[in-house]
């Protein structure tokens, strides 16, 4: 088998085992959960991350070429960075939480939790500005009570309790960041029409 082959191979196996990690996620996400407590590794779910922060940003980025001149494509690396940097600190921020609330699994599993719900980031592919940021906190939220309880076996009141801070962070820098978002794009589409149009 060439090189050639093998690269095409493993591609072809991470590939179906990212859709394979997504659909169970989303379709049985207390399932998922407890299946994936017996594991352990943070490579494999920060790749899964990784793919759910860079699928949504690079639909942005292609979306937005045409009037960033292409300087969208330019951020797309940095953000996906950024946001696997972001989550390893909520998880961290997460597990803090847990452990004072009574979580009884180590930071690897939160980790692993928090990773795997970013499947979240999915609802960013909605193109209306804060409609996708309350999609995207309320699944993630969701997603995380579902770890919180089958790993953490944490009671429900004490697993949503914990989960209104990172909701809270969520929807603040979220409306920040789409705040600039638009002031930038709407700034970028009037210099555009006044350059050709004045």
């Amino acid at each position: 088998m060439s090189d050639l082959d093998r690269l095409r191979n493993a591609s072809y196996q991470f590939i179906q085992r990212y859709v394979d990690d997504i659909y169970g996620v989303v379709s049985s996400p207390r399932h998922f959960f407890r299946l994936d407590k017996e594991k352990t590794g943070f490579i494999e779910p920060s790749a899964f991350a990784a793919f759910n922060i860079l699928i949504p940003k690079l639909f942005y980025a292609l979306l937005l070429a045409p009037l960033t001149l292409g300087f969208s494509l330019l951020t797309v690396l940095p953000t996906v960075l950024y946001g696997c940097c972001t989550l390893f600190v909520a998880a961290i921020v997460i597990y803090g939480l847990l452990r004072y609330a009574g979580g009884k699994e180590n930071f690897e599993t939160a980790y692993r939790n928090v990773a795997y719900s970013s499947v979240a980031y999915y609802a960013w592919l909605i193109p209306v500005p804060f409609l996708n940021l309350i999609l995207f906190t309320a699944s993630y939220c969701v997603l995380l009570y579902f770890a919180f309880r089958e790993v953490h076996e944490l009671e429900p009141q004490r697993a949503i309790f914990i989960l209104i801070l990172p909701a809270f962070l969520i929807l603040l820098m979220g409306a920040i960041l789409s705040i600039i978002t638009l002031w930038v794009l709407i700034g970028g589409a009037w210099t555009l029409f006044h350059y050709f149009y004045a």
